[in-house]
């Protein structure tokens, strides 16, 4: 029985070597490549780091490959499980451009507060001054990105970045290397349609009273209506104003036009100045000015005075030009005071005159000086002077030079007036119809008194005074 049972034992069974293998995956859009590796059984090969190299190669992969990683996998034999062994760059899309402004698209209207609270109501802010050259807004230029690269060494497009939209109105313009857009002029700063501008001539179509507040403004200024009480119109050009001005202030860098007239106000201008009737009023030109009627006014022309139109008066008043001066009628019926100066040496003697009173009080100041610093070098030369002494020795000189050369300009100064007043120009005052008694005439430096009635006549400088003649 026991022969029966050995022969029924099964012998052990023998298996065939079974070798290492690897899978190498590429993704569709060749982003990544994966590798497993499957361990080898009874006794069959392991896969080679240059098997796998050699496949990598002939499936085209070419960046991005991890070799450290590949090696470690075979060394460490680190087997059923996938491994990223290549990897791609992204790219790297642009930035957009973008526009930022560096002032307020909209303001409000409203009184202006200083800073120590106390609130302007004139001031209502309604125009934005704003200079040539001015930046209005920043430009930030879009980048370009940088491309990626696929796993067989392809290069990826990067989206770039789109540039911003600059919309830009009139009087607006990219500086020169197009980083901001600035004021091409100056002006008023507007923002409408979604844009800037900047106009050149501000028009009020109303009246300039509470409602408008003051206008200030760098350009060009047209009032289509009145300036009310208590208001001011400024501007660093020209000025013209379609209906009255009532006690109001008005102040031109360039020309004023007030096309009917100006009442209780006071008009400064650096060029010239025409309207029509002027009452209680001072004006200021440096050009020249033309009007119907000045009545009991305060006016300086630094050019030609007229006074033509239906009238053509002066009335009460006191009125001085540098050159010439037309008029109707100069004074009233009822004598009314009127002081009319031609020419400017009454001006400039009066200029010489403060001249003179400050070269002697320099001259004083210089005397003291000097006397302080005598005294203190006197002192000097028997003993050693604290420091205060010293310091006082040390401004007192400084003080003297800068004296000395403040004293040298206004003597310079009285010379050229003097030599001015030799040239006496030929200046006259040309009254078409009437001049009254009570007028005061001066031309130059000489003063002639109007006791009578004269029509038609001319005033004029003669070799001894002021001469008359008719016309």
């Amino acid at each position: 029985m026991s022969d029966n049972i050995e022969e029924k034992v099964t012998p052990e069974l023998e298996h065939e070597p079974i070798d290492g293998r690897f899978e190498l995956s590429i993704a569709i859009d060749l982003t990544e490549a994966t590798l497993t590796v499957y361990s080898s059984h009874f006794g069959g090969k392991d896969v080679t780091e240059q098997e796998v190299l050699s496949e990598i190669q002939s499936k085209g992969i070419v960046y991005g490959i991890n070799s450290k990683l590949i090696s470690d996998i075979i060394k460490n034999k680190m087997s059923g499980k996938p491994y990223e062994i290549a990897k791609y760059t992204p790219p790297t899309d642009g930035v957009d451009g973008t526009l930022t402004y560096l002032v307020e698209q909209n303001v409000e209207n409203k009184p202006k507060e200083d800073e120590k609270g106390f609130v302007d109501y004139k001031d209502l802010g309604i125009i934005r001054n704003i200079k040539a050259g001015t930046p209005i807004g920043t430009i930030i230029f879009p980048t370009e990105g940088e491309p990626g690269t696929n796993i067989k060494g392809v290069p990826i497009a990067q989206k770039k970045g789109i540039e911003a939209k600059v919309p830009m109105g009139d009087n607006v313009v990219l500086n020169g290397d197009k980083s901001h857009i600035i004021a091409k002029c100056d002006g008023n700063l507007k923002f409408s349609g979604g844009k800037f501008s900047v106009e050149t001539v501000y028009t009020m179509r109303g009246n300039v009273d509470a409602s408008t507040g003051n206008l200030d403004f760098i350009g060009d200024i047209v009032v289509k209506g009145e300036v009310m009480e208590g208001f001011k119109v400024s501007s660093l050009k020209n000025i013209t104003i379609y209906e009255n001005t009532t006690g109001a202030v008005i102040e031109a860098g360039g020309d004023v036009v007030i096309k009917k007239g100006c009442i209780n106000t006071k008009v400064t201008s650096h060029g010239n100045v025409s309207l029509d009737f002027c009452e209680n009023s001072k004006i200021t030109c440096d050009g020249d000015l033309k009007g119907d009627a000045f009545i009991t006014s305060d006016i300086y022309c630094g050019g030609e005075f007229i006074a033509q139109g239906k009238k053509g008066i002066l009335m009460g008043g006191k009125y001085t030009c540098l050159k010439n001066l037309t008029a109707n009628s100069i004074g009233s019926k009822s004598y009314a005071a009127t002081l009319v100066t031609v020419g400017d040496n009454a001006i400039m003697l009066e200029e010489m005159d403060e001249c003179n009173k400050k070269l002697h009080e320099l001259d004083f100041q210089i005397l003291r000086c000097t006397q302080a610093v005598d005294f203190l070098n006197e002192k000097k030369k028997t003993m050693t002077l604290p420091p205060e002494k010293e310091e006082l020795l040390t401004s007192s000189v400084k003080s003297r030079i800068m004296l000395n050369m403040d004293k040298k300009k206004i003597t310079s100064r009285i010379e050229e007036i003097k030599a001015y007043l030799e040239n006496k120009e030929n200046l006259s005052i040309t009254c078409k119809k009437e001049l009254f008694p009570g007028t005061k005439i001066i031309i130059n430096d000489f003063v002639f008194a109007v006791n009578d009635k004269y029509q038609y006549c001319k005033i004029f400088l003669g070799d001894d005074g002021i001469k008359t003649e008719t016309l």
